[in-house]
């Protein structure tokens, strides 16, 4: 068990600041008034303060007497004030302890599940779309506000640098179906990647990259696929410009929920019904009513349009369009 780090609240600095405060003007003040030596005074100070009286040396003159009176109502009040604080902040942290036990032992409970690094800008997209996909996950990031943002939504995460082979453990780097780093440095990527494929060696990583000599690093750090944002925006940006209701067209299917019609990849598993049969023998359209648009072969060659000859193998990907309920009846089926 972990041990309970003690959170230092504003009102317990403000209370410690009020409390020195508080006792700084008493030991001056009974120096100056009384005549006292600075030990003196402040050992008769805190007295006060603490309300357990005098020591040998007592006011006597008016002066001392309302000095003595002001130090006893704001040393109490402060006391009380500081008391509360403290109450309030072991509270807190007994209750954010148990949160996070529970969302570790949630995370602990994982598998087949996709990691984020970073809540920035693109891993905020990143985890809604998997959010949209009903997709298990994890974020890790350091950033405090970051993690406000991560528990603001919802989502299940670790604190800590995930290039660190004990967090990216924690966020169950073992069981994980795949791992998206999306930090903002180009480093950070390369050492997160680097760690994640020297922990899990089939998982399957998608890297951000900002520069083309960082997508380079990244790929042969072990990056399954590298992705460019300003490179995707800048695409993304022309094609609309002179494909707009091409591009309209896609963006609705990839990324609506609402649309009937869906692009899904299908795997052709080994010795299923699909290994070794013909598209235009598997008649998906007919039986099934989805369409294969697409197939990439198991060593990466990618098929367009393909023929009806045109044989599966196991290890082939099927890029189909269909109602994602009769797509669900596929993968389940073949």
């Amino acid at each position: 068990m972990s041990a309970l780090p003690l959170f230092v609240s504003p009102r317990i600095r403000i209370g410690c600041g009020l409390l020195a405060l508080i006792v700084l003007v008493g030991t001056v003040g009974f120096t100056l008034i009384e005549g006292w030596t600075l030990f003196e005074s402040f050992y008769s100070t805190v007295l006060v303060v603490s309300t357990l009286g005098f020591s040998d040396e007592r006011p006597d003159d008016i002066p001392g007497r309302l000095l003595t009176t002001v130090l006893i109502g704001g040393g109490v009040g402060t006391l009380y004030y500081l008391v509360g604080a403290l109450a309030q902040s072991v509270i807190e942290n007994q209750l954010d302890w148990g949160k996070r036990r529970a969302m570790e032992q949630q995370v602990e409970q994982l598998k087949d599940h996709f990691i984020v690094c970073g809540f920035g800008r693109v891993g905020q997209q990143t985890c809604r779309q998997l959010a949209q996909e009903q997709c298990a996950f994890v974020v890790i990031d350091t950033e405090e506000q970051r993690i406000r943002w991560v528990e603001e939504a919802g989502y299940l995460y670790v604190r800590g640098d995930a290039s660190d082979d004990p967090v990216l453990k924690r966020a169950g780097i073992e069981r994980a179906r795949g791992l998206l780093t999306a930090v903002q440095s180009d480093a950070g990527n390369v050492y997160i990647t680097l760690s994640a494929r020297a922990l899990n060696p089939k998982l399957f990583i998608v890297a951000r990259a900002a520069t083309d000599s960082a997508e380079h690093k990244l790929t042969i750090a072990g990056a399954n696929r590298v992705i460019s944002p300003y490179i995707l925006g800048g695409r993304s940006m022309a094609s609309h410009a002179l494909r707009p209701a091409v591009m309209d067209f896609l963006d609705v299917l990839v990324h609506s929920d609402d649309l009937e019609m869906w692009l899904e990849e299908v795997v052709v598993e080994p010795g299923t019904e699909l290994d070794g049969t013909q598209i235009g023998a598997a008649d998906l359209r007919e039986r099934a009513n989805v369409t294969i648009l697409a197939v990439r072969r198991a060593d990466g060659r990618m098929l367009i349009n393909p023929g009806a000859d045109e044989v599966l193998h196991a290890g082939d990907t099927l890029i189909v369009l269909g109602r994602r309920s009769d797509i669900d009846r596929i993968e389940h089926a073949h």
